[in-house]
């Protein structure tokens, strides 16, 4: 009786962890949207991180640890996009300039990424939060750049703004773990 009974039991308390595994990200990215007053941020950090490995049982350490990668790793694609878009050419002298502000921003960015990854494993919060507002003027100083090239819309417009809103997320999920 007592064998018959432990399987539905063991059943039930699977189905309930992995509920309350799969909220926790939906919970951080809900405290994201609420500490950053952005609301475009919940959606997309849920789209983030559930799709990112390890985030259905990660805590929020760990989900610190994913959304910093990912940062890196959409940092290291944008300096891919960057030089693609050198060699393809075409570009006015002004777009060219920003090109190489933007390749160079987000190349300097690269370094503190990998440095913030560090304090991270680390537990240096002064020296993450340092390389991560480092990091993070990549995003910044490249639409800057841009804008001040060509007054249409530039072809880095989705790179920067997918880089502002992971480099916010993991700076925010990082916050978290001070609260």
């Amino acid at each position: 009786m007592a064998a018959r009974l432990l399987i539905p039991i063991l059943l039930v308390l699977l189905v309930v962890s992995h509920v309350a595994l799969a909220s926790i990200v939906e919970e951080t990215c809900a405290k994201v949207e609420n500490i950053s007053l952005r609301k475009e941020l919940e959606a997309f950090c849920v789209t983030m991180l559930q799709a990112a490995p390890g985030s259905a049982t990660a805590d929020t350490h760990g989900l610190a640890v994913i959304a910093t990668n990912l940062t890196l790793v959409n940092y290291t694609a944008a300096v891919g996009t960057i030089k693609d878009l050198q060699r393809h050419g075409g570009w006015t002298d002004g777009q060219q300039a920003a090109l190489a502000t933007c390749r160079e921003r987000y190349t300097e960015a690269l370094n503190a990424m990998h440095s913030a990854i560090h304090a991270l494993a680390t537990g240096q919060k002064q020296a993450y939060e340092d390389n991560m507002i480092a990091a993070r003027r990549a995003s910044t100083d490249c639409t800057a750049a841009a804008v001040a090239a060509d007054k249409e819309e530039s072809p880095l417009r989705k790179v920067n703004a997918d880089a502002e809103h992971l480099t916010v997320v993991a700076m925010v999920i990082f916050f978290l773990l001070y609260l």
